[in-house]
């Protein structure tokens, strides 16, 4: 998976239930039952926020957890 600046950008694009979709798939990816995963409007700007907000170093970090995490599972 790539995480970069024009990635967050093309989610950044999507609506609210676009982007809920695939945070959820990316969830479930990563292991979390997405029957436990529920994201109101709340958690979707707060999403936006810190999607909007993170630094090229956090995209990384993001990255690489992400990476590891599925491994992990794999």
């Amino acid at each position: 998976m790539q995480i970069d600046r024009s990635a967050i950008d093309r989610l950044l694009r999507l609506n609210d239930n676009q982007l809920k979709t695939i945070i959820t798939r990316l969830a479930a990816e990563s292991g979390i039952d997405p029957a436990d995963f529920n994201i109101d409007p709340k958690s979707i700007e707060s999403i936006r926020h810190a999607l909007s907000t993170a630094t090229n170093d956090d995209l990384r970090r993001v990255a690489e957890q992400y990476e590891a995490n599925k491994n992990k599972r794999g």
